[in-house]
């Protein structure tokens, strides 16, 4: 019984160490410290623009990994994507490039709004353990077509100034009636 109580103390310890010894806490290898991005204001239905990302950051790159920087454009209305991926390169200790999407405004007047996504990635993975950084930048929007004008009412001095008399010969009638 001893010999079972011991054999299991063993195991039970072992297991323990190889956990802690194989968790190890690590930094992360990639993160990104910049991401602007240039596109137009306003474009027409139907129309192919382009939208260029520049991304900045760094990786503890030994120079033995390939890395790559992936752009997604969501369009926030369809949540139809399209992705465009640039090199960085092995050597990413310090790094800027530029991805440039191109892409089709819908087809009908108003506001297209578009999420840009930003994904650093080692050896051409999408995701998982090949995905080293990840950033959502605020929505873009681009006024498709022209705006649609809001109706105004440009009514004269004249007409402004009929209707107010309008109602105060209607309030004083009223006042001498209730008074009587």
């Amino acid at each position: 019984m001893k010999n079972v109580v011991w054999f299991a103390s063993i195991l039970l310890t072992g297991l323990l160490l190889g956990l802690l010894v194989s968790s190890s806490v690590a930094a992360a290898r990639c993160q990104i410290s910049n991401v602007s991005y240039a596109y137009p204001r306003q474009a027409n239905p139907n129309e192919e623009i382009q939208v260029d990302t520049t991304v900045a950051g760094s990786c503890a790159s030994t120079g033995l990994d390939y890395y790559s920087v992936r752009v997604d454009l969501v369009d926030m209305n369809s949540n139809y994507v399209s992705s465009s991926s640039t090199p960085i390169g092995y050597s990413a200790t310090n790094f800027t490039v530029v991805a440039i999407n191109s892409v089709t405004t819908p087809s009908s007047n108003g506001t297209w709004p578009l999420g840009i996504h930003v994904y650093v990635i080692r050896a051409g993975g999408t995701n998982g353990f090949y995905l080293f950084d990840y950033q959502r930048v605020s929505n873009a929007t681009i006024q498709v077509g022209s705006a649609t004008p809001v109706p105004e009412f440009n009514l004269g001095l004249g007409i402004i100034v009929f209707a107010a008399l309008s109602a105060g010969i209607i309030i004083v009638r009223t006042r001498r009636r209730v008074i009587i």
